[in-house]
């Protein structure tokens, strides 16, 4: 599901109908998706969605359902900020996958930024001083060094992507000369390229040379121009025609503010939102296991939001090291001038060990010695925390990995045995109180043979943990997406070297899935040999730790 820069730029010119509009109701229609109820002569529903796999905005006329009775952080401000407020500009960054809606109401003018970058989306509520007043993916320090997204840190917009250039003024002969030739073009445009799609880059190639899968020496450079002049240029006439791509069988597979020359039949679509909406309806009508898999997605929502408040409780509770050496030396003091301590005070200033005045707050109700007590007390109960608290945190992380490893275990599930498996291995893990069903048999993992090697891919985590305990020798190699949950993936080496070409299209598999990082085309997957992995102490099934990696960037297989 791509929602690119174009997409956006079409749904900015409808969203102009939407100004001045009240905010009449905000909805959370899951943990990541929101509903704005406007109101301006007629009545819309304006829905932001930070889902890794389904993240879009669209207009919608039909009422937006409530999803959740449970409210979010985040929900609790925008009501706070935006109920009665009025929606005042949009404004949609240069080739930025970005809409942000500034609002005026009750509580001042505010800004609803709205970050549509697949598994990197958020929305994030700015206040009028800059900073981030919530947002639906609280990013820490620990996450993202250079984009904190807590409440009272400054925003700071996405980075924009080093080495990428605008589709205007490209210098395409030394594109197409640059570009790997045994690769398909439509790579290397949506790879260096800023607001450029895998869509996008597909119907430039399908109008220049008829193949969207063409290589680079089957393109003329003048037809590239040509076709990215015409597709452009809505942006400066917003002369737009939203479509929606069908396969052979009439299911939609794209959606774009053009016509898809690359799909089998292009079905025009009254507005962009209308093209999402029907590539959302069509995706949930060809799951035939739809019912199955939002209860398990309800399951595994429940327990991440479980894991996120405790773990938020533990950074809570977690004292620093100046925080507890303060209530020891505090302690110390009231002990060396209890004497000088009049009896009743609520706070006193003594001299500190290097001579500096120290304000001590105290109980009134107690003496100088039972407030030293009372401090020293404190200072046990910090240090015990400073010594527990994180080895329950990084047990939390673990499980955290682990939920993250069955979300992408149940999206790539495509039978009701898979799907059943994600479920069983909730149970396994603590998670639901549900007794485990007799186990549907899965099958095994999924068997490749590619220029002879012979490749095994885990679908889920148990079979992650076959796949890399069970059916891999120490001399084979094993790859996993860097960074995310996926599949382990293992080339049977048979103690041969491996032809780097077997190695990309291993990791093309284990990158199955992923999206790319915010400003590329292509998924870092890390590379060792199988001996270098071990089991996390203490771990779930197929949570690994691993050594001596060295880490290529390939473009994700197509879903089989």
């Amino acid at each position: 599901m791509h929602v690119d820069y174009l997409t956006l730029a079409c749904l900015r010119d409808d969203l102009d109908a939407c100004l001045g509009a009240r905010v009449q109701e905000v909805l959370l229609v899951t943990e990541l998706t929101i509903g704005l109820e406007l109101y301006a002569r007629q009545r819309r529903y304006l829905v932001l969605c930070a889902e890794a796999q389904t993240a879009h905005a669209r207009l919608s006329a039909d009422r937006v359902r409530r999803g959740h009775d449970v409210g979010t952080p985040l929900l609790l401000r925008l009501r706070k900020w935006l109920r009665g407020a009025r929606l005042m500009d949009i404004a949609q960054p240069t080739w930025e996958r970005i809409l942000a809606f500034d609002f005026a109401g009750p509580e001042g003018r505010c800004r609803l930024i709205a970050e549509i970058m697949d598994r990197y989306s958020n929305l994030v509520l700015v206040g009028p001083d800059g900073c981030v007043l919530d947002a639906a993916k609280r990013i820490g320090p620990d996450k993202n060094r250079y984009r904190v997204t807590l409440p009272g840190q400054l925003y700071v917009p996405p980075p924009t992507p080093a080495g990428r250039h605008a589709p205007r003024g490209v210098d395409w002969e030394g594109l197409l000369r640059d570009a790997p030739p045994d690769q398909p073009l439509h790579r290397a445009l949506s790879g260096h390229l800023l607001g450029v799609s895998p869509t996008l880059a597909r119907e430039v190639v399908t109008r220049a040379a008829g193949d969207p899968a063409a290589p680079p020496s089957a393109v003329v450079v003048d037809a590239v121009a040509r076709a990215v002049i015409e597709l452009l240029a809505p942006l400066d006439t917003g002369d737009w025609e939203p479509h929606l791509g069908l396969d052979e069988q009439e299911q939609p597979i794209a959606f774009a503010p053009y016509r898809l020359q690359q799909c089998p039949r292009s079905e025009r679509m009254p507005d962009i939102s209308t093209a999402i909406e029907r590539f959302l309806l069509g995706r949930t009508a060809v799951d035939a296991y739809a019912a199955a898999r939002r209860e398990v997605q309800t399951a595994i929502a429940a327990v991440g939001h479980r894991l996120r408040v405790a773990m938020a409780q533990i950074n809570d509770q977690l004292p620093t090291a100046g925080t507890i050496e303060r209530l020891r030396e505090d302690g110390e003091l009231l002990l060396a001038y209890q004497h000088q301590i009049a009896p009743g005070c609520a706070q006193v200033t003594v001299p500190d060990h290097r001579g500096e005045p120290r304000c001590i707050e105290l109980d009134a109700t107690l003496s100088p010695l039972e407030n030293a007590q009372t401090l020293f007390a404190r200072y046990a109960k910090a240090r015990r925390a400073a010594e527990e608290l994180p080895n329950r945190l990084a047990q939390l992380q673990a499980d955290q990995a682990y939920l993250d490893q069955l979300a992408a275990d149940l999206a790539a599930a495509a039978t009701r045995a898979e799907i059943d498996a994600v479920r069983d291995a909730l149970v396994t893990a603590g998670w639901l109180s549900q007794p485990a069903r007799r186990p549907t048999p899965v099958g095994g993992p999924t068997r490749v043979v590619y220029a002879g090697y012979t490749i095994l891919v885990g679908r889920n985590a148990r079979q992650n943990e076959e796949v890399t305990f069970k059916r891999a020798a120490p001399d084979d190699l094993w790859l996993h997406v860097r960074g995310r949950p996926g599949p382990h993936v293992i080339i049977k080496t048979g103690g041969q070297e491996v032809p780097e070409s077997v190695v990309e299209h291993a990791a093309a598999l284990a990158a199955r899935g992923a999206s790319a990082p915010a400003g590329d085309s292509r998924v870092p997957v890390d590379v060792t040999l199988r001996r270098h992995v071990r089991r996390m102490p203490g771990g779930h099934p197929g949570m690994v730790t691993y050594r001596h990696e060295r880490t290529i960037r390939v473009s994700p297989a197509p879903a089989s």
